[in-house]
């Protein structure tokens, strides 16, 4: 059901890092309030959000409080609770839904879709354990990156296996948390492509940004 959020209405954001401060600022210019979710206080969005609620992501009834005063619900990052999401998309407003980051949240059922949509993707293994490790290595060879198939961001959860030598640094990951052995890629620029598609299936395409 596609509902009208005028001017005046709340916003209420999970996550509040930098692109959720970005949202707020560009959503209180058109005249929003802004409610914001974080476990950490005084978060990039906080500071410029009208309410915050300090709590985890997977704190329920945090999350039914944001819902409670907003008007409508989305998230700024993929690395928060699932079951919550589809809480609130039984009980709240939430366009976004939960489907995507279902996916996106895991990079190895996130290297999956892509595949499947006939996109090309960095040669990769599935890493659950040491033989796996040793197997995928074997098989991607050196410059390769070890990543956790969740939660890591900006570098984080990430061993970048250049020779022999890294091997140790990469087992001490493997151990800690399942992961993705990818080969590297040789790139001279990252680029970004926002995409963005109503309730209703209209979709639009932003112009592509270096970052």
């Amino acid at each position: 059901m596609t509902r009208i959020i005028l001017p005046g209405k709340t916003i209420g954001i999970i996550g509040g890092g930098q692109l959720g401060r970005m949202m707020a600022l560009a959503a209180k210019e058109m005249g929003y309030k802004i409610a914001v979710l974080d476990p950490t206080k005084n978060s990039p969005c906080a500071q410029v959000a009208d309410i915050e609620i300090v709590a985890p992501y997977d704190d329920l009834k945090a999350i039914q409080h944001l819902a409670e005063i907003s008007d409508v619900v989305t998230y700024e990052f993929e690395n928060i609770d699932y079951r919550c999401l589809q809480w609130l998309e039984k009980h709240a407003y939430l366009p976004q839904g939960s489907q995507l980051l279902n996916k996106t949240q895991n990079r190895f059922t996130e290297k999956n879709a892509i595949e499947k949509a006939g996109l090309p993707v960095a040669s990769y293994r599935l890493v659950q354990n040491q033989d796996q490790l040793t197997e995928a290595i074997k098989e991607l060879s050196f410059p390769s990156v070890l990543k956790t198939t969740t939660g890591g961001y900006d570098g984080k959860g990430q061993v970048v296996l250049r020779s022999e030598a890294d091997v140790e640094k990469a087992r001490e990951l493997a151990d800690e948390a399942e992961c993705i052995l990818e080969k590297w890629v040789p790139f001279e620029k990252e680029v970004s492509v926002i995409v963005i598609r109503s309730v209703s299936g209209e979709t639009k395409v932003f112009p592509v940004a270096e970052n």
